[in-house]
């Protein structure tokens, strides 16, 4: 098992994205490294982020609503927050890379109408969809100029379109820590709340579905990120639709058992599932802290240490690891503990709530806690074991590993923005 992340922190540097494709292209024409088919993969890819992006979203603020419409403050105020505070933050990250992208002088400058479409965007709080459109378009454009033997074209708009959908997976990915995991733990924990009490309400229907397009929308936005970082970097295999499959079973099936482990405390004692979490967080921000050493991304303590809290509060739900390398006992020790306190909070629920009020729940909770975490393992090794592309680690174009300290950022053909991106 082999992993890095590479950060994209807003510093004075900015990215180095390929406008002069001429560096990237070898004397027989062809992109080094991989070739430059946009084809079906990547539009059914780019539909499903946008659609995945569009029902979690469209669901909670149809939610929002009925909970205004039902008097029901407590629930209207939590799902709001968790739908505008997350938009706010991606949005302000999507137009500091516009704005990046804006200063740098080896880029041609986008129209005005460009620039007020992705205001307009903005000011929706859509971020994601609309650098997945221009991933899109980017990605027509390359295949229309690989039709009509415009090869030089066709590798400039595929080099972009890889940029764009690179950066919209990474926007996705800060979007489904900060609003589609809360939702789905707030979300189930009504749900489980109030059928455990076997009340009945026009608004559950409603609420299954937001919570399914929640734990959707986690497991793909992770499964899409690793996909477009290893596209993106040139040293790495691509991962391929069969491997895209198994990864986001393994994702999802992880993503069920800790939401339903969480919301089934929650349901209870919402106080300790806080708490719980919170602890979880402060340890896994320390364990990143003092485990790692300095980095090529993070140029100061400082930006380790930020670096270490951002990826631990993702640690809550999911592990990504902060280096390139083996990552065995990195995840023997993270599933460890997360089958210690998903055990720990199913044990509390089964001694503080009586299966008499509803069998149904009470058992069926327990076994679809636990069966959806050994599912997990089970995809998690099929992959590992048939479908986990082959590569090794070494410089990009796009990217930089983290784990190299001594890493020239001024050498051409290397990243001069931090990214914040992974591969898996």
């Amino acid at each position: 098992m082999a992993e890095c992340v590479v950060v994209k922190f807003s510093n004075d540097s900015v990215r180095a994205r390929t406008e002069d494709v001429s560096n990237n292209v070898s004397e027989e024409g062809h992109i080094q490294g991989h070739n430059c088919d946009f084809g079906l993969y990547h539009i059914i890819c780019l539909l499903l982020s946008i659609t995945t992006f569009a029902l979690d979203v469209g669901f909670d603020c149809w939610l929002a609503y009925f909970y205004y419409r039902e008097g029901q403050g407590a629930y209207f105020a939590l799902t709001v927050t968790f739908l505008i505070f997350p938009a706010i933050i991606t949005t302000a990250f999507s137009l500091r890379w516009y704005i990046l992208d804006g200063d740098e002088p080896t880029l041609s400058k986008p129209p005005l109408w460009k620039w007020i479409l992705r205001i307009v965007m903005l000011l929706l709080q859509l971020a994601p969809i609309l650098r997945y459109c221009d991933a899109l378009a980017y990605g027509v454009h390359s295949m229309t100029a690989g039709r009509t033997g415009n090869r030089l074209r066709q590798q400039k708009m595929y080099r972009k379109m890889l940029d764009e959908d690179s950066d919209a997976a990474l926007l996705r990915l800060f979007h489904c820590f900060l609003h589609a995991a809360p939702q789905a733990i707030l979300q189930l924990m009504i749900l489980i709340f109030h059928a455990n009490r076997q009340d009945t309400s026009s608004m559950q229907a409603v609420q299954a579905w937001a919570v399914i397009c929640s734990l959707i929308s986690v497991a793909w936005s992770l499964t899409s990120y690793h996909r477009s970082v290893r596209y993106a970097r040139e040293d790495k295999e691509n991962l391929g639709w069969q491997g895209a499959v198994m990864q986001f079973c393994w994702h999802l099936m992880s993503t069920v058992s800790r939401v339903l482990a969480l919301s089934l405390l929650a349901s209870l004692f919402p106080a300790w599932m806080g708490t719980i979490c919170l602890c979880h967080w402060c340890v896994m921000s320390a364990w990143l802290a003092l485990g790692h050493q300095q980095t090529a991304v993070c140029a100061s303590r400082c930006e380790e240490l930020l670096f270490s809290l951002v990826l631990g509060l993702a640690y809550i739900l999911a592990f990504i690891a902060p280096r390139d390398g083996p990552t065995r006992y990195s995840y023997l020790a993270y599933y460890l503990v997360f089958f210690m306190e998903n055990t720990g909070a199913l044990v509390v629920w089964c001694v503080a709530s009586s299966s008499a009020q509803n069998p149904v729940l009470y058992y069926g909770a327990v076994v679809a806690q636990v069966a959806a975490f050994l599912l997990a393992l089970a995809f998690m090794f099929l992959y590992y074991r048939y479908f986990h592309p082959s590569g090794t680690s070494t410089t990009l174009s796009k990217s930089i590993s983290i784990t190299d300290p001594d890493m020239d950022l001024s050498k051409p053909g290397q990243s001069k923005q931090f990214s914040n991106q992974q591969t898996l």
